[in-house]
């Protein structure tokens, strides 16, 4: 028996791609892959389409948890020991412009990122973005500056809040220290004159001119001390507030402390007394000696401005030369009482007042354009209004209506008397 073996050779080309193995429905929120692990719970990996924009594909990798509180996705690339030599990197991310891309790969031969060395590097917009929800906490942009709190890093490493430096180790006679400029870039400077670590080099000394190394030294400097500010014009210059905490008491003050218009503090003469006296204070207790109390009730023989050192003596044609309270502003209370002077709007009541006619109020409308004896809108604007004076032209207004009130009324039971009369003659007859 005879048997004869036919080989058949066939050249096959094997290509590292697969041409298009996933397609998603475009249909609503596309999902290409989801893998999950069956008794993981909702525990999974997706990859999605990241829009709802027709006709568009972000790829998205989306993962998530909730069986326990460890990671919820992990990227892990590894090695043999023996490989662990060179300068090429264990893990690569790249981001290129594509100038050839191949969507024919892979019977092409290529990649689908197109021949090697026709990509190029992105020049304008950033190349990574590391955000918590919505919020961007870093970037890299297209030259290489990474952003920490800022999209557009100026600098290798651009930096938006504070900086801390933690366990630095000490060191002597520094080549050059760190220093920023009025916009905050970091430049290598001269240590100040001296440079060996002497005490030529330092800012503050101990009263007997060797370098302070504690918290609790008493320490002097010869130069001007600026707080908040960059060019002291004094010994001590503070922009800002300034808080003294636990001073002694004493009395019989020999000068005061107080400030010109730009701010320079100086010893002043004590106020006309000069011996704390009541005649020094600018407020007074009701029993006429000297308030040392938040809480206690004071008086002033002066006026009062509040945001305001303006008193005028009359506003508009009205003379309030005798105010003694000036605001600026809205004044806010729970009630207000006003002591009257002049006469309450009884006096509509009273036999002798004249009361208008109706008439008369409708004619004087018509050429005033407001109610008798209340002040018009221009006046108003003008001059203001009295509170008191104004509540009680109101309640004239409001009297004078309730006397109109029982006019009519008279003049209604009048006429359903007339009324109620002609329908008894009615049915008698």
């Amino acid at each position: 028996m005879k048997i004869t073996l036919f080989f058949i050779l066939i050249s096959v080309n094997i290509f590292a791609q697969v041409a298009n193995p996933h397609q998603a429905s475009p249909l609503g929120a596309e999902r290409v892959s989801n893998f999950t692990v069956s008794d993981a719970g909702n525990d999974r990996l997706e990859i999605a389409n990241g829009t709802l924009i027709g006709g568009r594909f972000i790829p998205t990798f989306w993962s998530y948890r909730d069986t326990d509180n460890t990671f919820s996705m992990v990227f892990t690339s590894s090695i043999a020991s023996n490989f662990d030599t060179g300068n090429s990197p264990l893990m690569l991310f790249t981001t290129t412009i594509a100038t050839q891309p191949d969507f024919n790969a892979p019977t092409t031969g290529n990649f689908v990122w197109g021949p090697s060395g026709t990509y190029l590097p992105i020049s304008n917009r950033p190349l990574f973005e590391w955000r918590n929800s919505s919020t961007k906490l870093m970037t890299i942009a297209a030259n290489g500056n990474v952003g920490i709190a800022t999209n557009t890093p100026t600098a290798r490493l651009h930096n938006n809040g504070s900086v801390r430096f933690e366990n630095l180790g000490n060191a002597m006679t520094p080549v050059f220290m760190l220093g920023t400029d009025a916009v905050g870039n970091v430049f290598e400077y001269p240590v100040p004159t001296g440079g060996t670590g002497g005490t030529n080099d330092i800012d503050w000394l101990k009263p007997d001119n060797v370098i302070s190394t504690n918290i609790d030294d008493v320490i002097y400097t010869n130069g001007s001390v600026g707080v908040n500010v960059q060019t002291p014009s004094s010994n001590l210059h503070i922009d800002g507030t300034v808080r003294f905490q636990n001073l002694p008491n004493s009395t019989s003050p020999v000068f005061m402390l107080g400030t010109d218009a730009n701010g320079n503090v100086s010893e002043y003469e004590v106020p006309t007394g000069g011996d704390g006296s009541t005649n020094d204070a600018d407020w007074l207790k009701l029993d006429n000696s000297v308030s040392f109390s938040i809480n206690d009730a004071i008086y002033t023989n002066g006026k009062v401005g509040v945001n305001t050192n303006n008193f005028p003596s009359v506003v508009g044609d009205e003379d309030v030369s005798f105010y003694n309270l000036f605001v600026t502003g809205g004044i806010l209370t729970e009630e207000v009482r006003v002591a009257l002077v002049s006469d309450w709007a009884d006096y509509v009541f009273n036999e002798d007042y004249k009361l208008p006619t109706l008439q008369e109020v409708e004619n004087h409308i018509k050429q005033k354009g407001h109610l008798i004896n209340i002040p018009s809108e221009e006046k108003v604007k003008e001059s203001g209004i009295e509170l008191g004076e104004m509540n009680k032209l109101l309640l004239e207004k409001v009297e004078e209506l309730t006397l109109y009130l029982i006019q009519l009324n008279k003049k209604i039971e009048q006429q359903q008397k007339q009324i109620d009369k002609l329908k008894r003659k009615r049915n008698e007859e």
